[in-house]
Formats: structure tokens, C-alpha cells, sequence
């Protein structure tokens, strides 16, 4: 991280940057690289390109540097989900089960860190909205200490590198409870990650 401009000062005047506010980061060691790019009226109006993709090798970041985003992904997803609601594709009081029947049988925790085996049967199906402001009982499995967290890990894999298919991520998703019944609790996780997949099935 703190490598400074070293492998960029070329690459910088190569590319007539003007992205003062990321090189300042950078020559702070606070970033290593950055990438921006304001795309208006159909033309690209401004870019920023700084700084290190790869700190071992000193390779530069370039436009087409492509960089893990994680979470930043769910606000992405979140307006995906709200276009389809502009168009009436969905009501936010709808259950999901109409695009996920995998889950209609949901079973709910009754400790979050508690035996998998003491449950009790979800109240109401999981709606859009719930998905929307992560109140719909899903979690990460990593956040807990209890049996939820490993049964997580193996029922869906990964957070960042899967190898499971929507279809059968929604699957495997519907074998395991809750962690609080829908609509009660917020609990940052899957939520998002099952909305992306039901806006594919919309």
C-alpha cells in the first residue's frame, strides 16, 4: 500500500490524468490504485487512472484494470430491483416464493447461534422489501458463531469465488433457516445476493 507513484509517474503522463484527489491517496499509501470513469451524454467526459494494480510486480492500474468491488455490488443490484419495480415487474409486499418456490418451507432459528435442529416455522414468506432493506432473516454465515456459520459455508460456498449456478444457490439457500423471522430484524448478508438472482429470473 505504500508504494507511492513508482510504478505510475509515466503511466500518469501517458494518460493526461486529472485525478488529483486519488494520486493524493495514493502518494499517501492509503490506496494503491484507482480507476474512475464519468461517462455523460454519451461520451466519456473524465477519467482517473493511479497509482499500482499489483504492488509485487509494480504493474500500473490502466482503464480496463478490473477491480474486486464486494458489497459495492448490492447498491448496483438494489437499483437494478427498483427499475423492475418502476415498471410494476414486482410489489414490494410480494413473497418471493413466486420466483423462488425453493423458498416456501423456510424454518427460522430460535437463537441465532443456536442447534440447527430448534426451529420454528417461518410466519409469512420473505417479500421483495424485505430483501431490499435486509430484513428478511438471511444473514452471512461468517457473522455468527453457532452452527449456522459452517452449515452456510458448506450448503453455499464462497461469498467472493462461487462455483454453484443461481438455480442451484436458491436451492441450497431454501435447506437452511433463518436467523429471525421475516420482516423483524435487519441482519446485513444474503439478502441482496438472492435479490440479483430473482432479478434474473424477472
Amino acid at each position: 500500500m505504500g508504494q507511492g507513484l513508482e510504478c505510475g509517474e509515466e503511466h500518469f503522463v501517458r494518460k493526461k490524468l486529472r485525478g488529483s484527489e486519488f494520486r493524493a491517496y495514493v502518494d499517501a499509501g492509503a490506496l494503491a490504485g484507482a480507476a474512475t470513469l464519468v461517462w455523460r451524454n454519451g461520451r466519456v467526459v473524465r477519467t482517473a487512472i493511479v497509482g499500482c494494480r499489483d504492488l509485487v510486480t509494480n504493474l500500473p492500474v490502466e482503464r480496463g484494470t478490473i477491480f474486486r468491488i464486494a458489497s459495492m455490488t448490492k447498491p448496483l443490484t438494489t437499483v437494478a430491483a427498483l427499475m423492475l419495480y418502476d415498471e410494476a415487474r414486482f410489489a414490494l409486499d410480494e413473497p418471493i416464493t413466486r420466483h423462488a418456490p425453493e423458498l416456501a418451507r423456510l424454518r427460522v432459528l430460535r437463537h441465532p447461534d443456536g442447534p440447527l435442529d430448534q426451529t420454528d416455522a417461518a410466519e409469512r414468506p420473505i417479500t421483495f422489501g424485505d430483501l431490499l432493506t435486509h430484513r428478511s432473516g438471511l444473514t452471512y454465515g461468517e457473522f455468527h458463531r453457532g452452527p449456522i456459520s459452517r452449515a452456510c459455508a458448506e450448503a453455499l460456498g464462497g461469498q467472493i469465488d462461487n462455483s454453484l449456478g443461481p438455480d442451484e444457490w436458491i436451492a441450497r439457500l431454501g435447506t437452511l433457516p433463518l436467523i429471525d423471522q421475516p420482516g423483524v430484524g435487519f441482519h446485513y448478508g444474503l439478502s441482496t445476493d438472492l435479490l440479483g438472482f430473482l432479478i434474473a429470473r424477472l
